[in-house]
């Protein structure tokens, strides 16, 4: 590290980002030992994930009932819409861990694998940044062992956040490698790793905003006629994907370009009734939270939801509008004398922004995995700050190693219990009500999944609790409905399923569940009413469909329909024997003994010499 005289020089100068080897270039070994124990340490971190089970929350839409992904539909995941977002490098990274039987754990392993790289890479991009081994280090550990990038890394549905980044901080390092070489292809790089990363999430927008506060730190004007050339690209490429990102989640197919998986989704919460005080103060009480957790990461929820109207203001959410707006004073301030906090800070308003929720989407106002690529320039700000405070004071330099070593110990702790929390919907929920026990949303979550797992008086008593509440919630009586079915009680079943669709008539599991009740009732004009109806609503979903559907028509005597029903089941992937000895009786009805015979048999030899009992 240089001494006071050159930190004196550097702070009166203003910003001067060092060369690579200022203030003593490290060796390869130590920065390559460096580089490798910060991935590794990372990955061990979150090596707990690998047994975990899928969760119910999205991963039934990303994973588990996405025909897509399922047969590696590469061509139709390039145009598809999934939960209102657009990201077709995600879903082809996730096709390509699909596998037969379906497992959690390819999934898995990729994301610990994406996030031990991108420690690897903050950790380069910050030594690049800063030309400081012990900056880059603790940086880019503390960013792979924060327990606040669990979710981004347990939730096999957040593999956009560990892919995104990826492409962003290696575009990131590529204009960098630009401006100190001057050479082009580093800038088509960069650009070809930005549209890669926008295609992996949304969020990546803006990088151009990002090469400004590059420019700053390297102390070059932005804003000339070649600066404005080099980023115009860029911003017209953010242009385009935030065109699509807000139409996609206000449930639009940008002209028609696209497939929606569910077409009855919207991101948009327009079900609040937020004041226009409260549309102010909740962002800036999530990017208080932000902060705060930076450093005292407990609390954590998979779900933060938003406070009830009636509930009198807290302190945090008074003095939360003032640490914003000082935020933003402290970057601009820092200019000159301390201008890596305004290149930190800056980084970490600019990637932060557009998740601030000023514009709410979906029910929580804040979510761990919103810090994944902002902390990287929280990070910066810290460890410049404290390299600055040992270069100045050296004596304290041993007290900063040993609080430095007892954070990162802390952190580590802290994450491998956190990522316990996503062992699987179980856990997932019970966490979420030990934290809110007044949150209606994760009563019914949970009970759906208890429902799912079999459990079905531990569901009902999740319901009730979910309707004491106040939970208006179409989701709540498609779960009870499930319960009551799983009980033989069909006719309270339907009941409870045109309940759930009076409050949320675009429910498309709802029609299912229905149609399937209706079938069990010997209903069959209704169940393929209804099955017709889902299929519509969630395209994904009609692979599941076929089997019934084709067994309603058979009801109906429409035996040439149900053969040809029952032929798309099997091309779609059914393998229950079933399907077969339903198809043999449609076969038989419709005067085709031979192809009845050979139907027969095949259900014979799939169920291993029994009988089928048809269904």
């Amino acid at each position: 590290m240089a001494g006071n005289r050159e930190s004196k020089r550097s702070r009166r100068q203003g910003p001067r980002p060092p060369k690579a080897g200022r203030g003593g270039s490290p060796g390869r070994r130590r920065t390559l030992a460096a580089l490798v124990a910060v991935s590794c340490l990372t990955a061990l971190a979150h090596v707990g994930a690998l047994g975990h089970a899928f969760v119910d929350w999205d991963d039934p839409d990303y994973v588990q009932e996405n025909p897509w992904v399922a047969r590696h539909d590469y061509r139709g995941l390039a145009t598809l819409v999934v939960s209102n977002n657009y990201h077709p490098l995600t879903m082809w990274s996730l096709a390509a861990n699909a596998s037969e039987p379906l497992s959690s754990k390819p999934f898995l392993a990729t994301n610990i694998a994406l996030h031990a790289a991108n420690a690897g890479l903050v950790f380069v991009l910050i030594l690049l940044l800063s030309g400081r081994l012990a900056v880059a280090g603790f940086a880019g550990l503390l960013f792979g062992i924060h327990p606040m990038h669990v979710e981004s890394v347990a939730w096999i549905s957040e593999r956009k956040d560990v892919l995104y980044t990826f492409f962003f901080v290696v575009a990131a390092i590529a204009y960098w490698r630009y401006l100190a070489r001057s050479a082009w292809p580093w800038l088509a790089g960069a650009f070809a790793l930005f549209v890669l990363s926008c295609l992996s999430k949304g969020m990546a927008v803006v990088f151009p905003l990002v090469m400004i506060l590059i420019d700053f730190w390297k102390r070059r004007p932005p804003f000339t006629a070649r600066g404005i050339a080099e980023k115009a690209p860029f911003f017209a490429a953010a242009l385009l994907f935030g065109l699509i990102a807000l139409d996609v989640q206000g449930g639009g197919t940008f002209h028609g370009i696209f497939t929606r998986a569910d077409t009855h989704l919207k991101g948009m919460a327009d079900n609040l009734t937020l004041s226009p005080l409260q549309r102010w103060v909740l962002p800036t009480y999530g990017h208080l939270m932000y902060l705060v957790r930076l450093f005292v990461p407990l609390g954590q929820s998979a779900i933060y939801p938003y406070p009830p109207a009636s509930q009198p203001p807290a302190a945090a959410y008074v003095i939360a509008p003032l640490v914003f707006l000082a935020t933003i004073g402290v970057a601009l301030a820092s200019v000159r004398k301390a201008p890596y906090l305004t290149f930190g800070l800056g980084w970490f308003l600019v990637t932060i922004a557009t998740v601030l929720q000023w514009v709410p989407v979906g029910e929580a106002m804040m979510a761990d995995r919103y810090t994944y690529l902002p902390y990287v320039g929280l990070l910066f700000a810290l460890g410049m700050s404290l390299d600055r405070l040992t270069t100045v004071r050296p004596a304290l330099r041993p007290a900063v190693v040993a609080c430095c070593v007892l954070f990162a110990a802390f952190l580590f702790a802290r994450t491998v219990r956190q990522v316990d929390t996503w062992k699987d919907s179980e856990t997932l929920w019970t966490s979420v009500i030990r934290r809110y026990p007044r949150s209606e949303l994760a009563y019914v979550s949970r009970g759906n999944g208890r429902g799912q797992a079999g459990q079905v008086e531990a569901a009902l008593a999740d319901f009730q609790t979910a309707r004491a509440l106040g939970s208006r919630r179409g989701s709540l009586y498609d779960g009870l409905g499930n319960a009551y079915g799983s009980m033989g009680q069909l006719d309270s079943a339907i009941v409870m399923f045109d309940r759930g669709l009076s409050l949320e008539p675009n429910m498309p599991r709802t029609y299912y569940n229905r149609g399937i009740a209706y079938l069990r009732l010997g209903r069959a004009g209704d169940a393929l009413a209804d099955f017709d109806r889902a299929a519509r609503l969630q395209p994904s979903l009609e692979g599941m469909i076929r089997f019934p559907r084709a067994n309603a028509l058979l009801g109906l005597g429409r035996y040439a329909d149900a053969i040809a029903e029952y032929g798309r089941a099997i091309d779609a992937g059914v393998r229950d024997p079933n399907v077969y000895y339903n198809r043999a009786l449609a076969r038989m009805n419709g005067g085709d003994v031979a192809g009845a015979s050979a139907d027969m048999e095949e259900a014979r030899r799939r169920a291993g010499g029994n009988g089928p009992t048809g269904r």
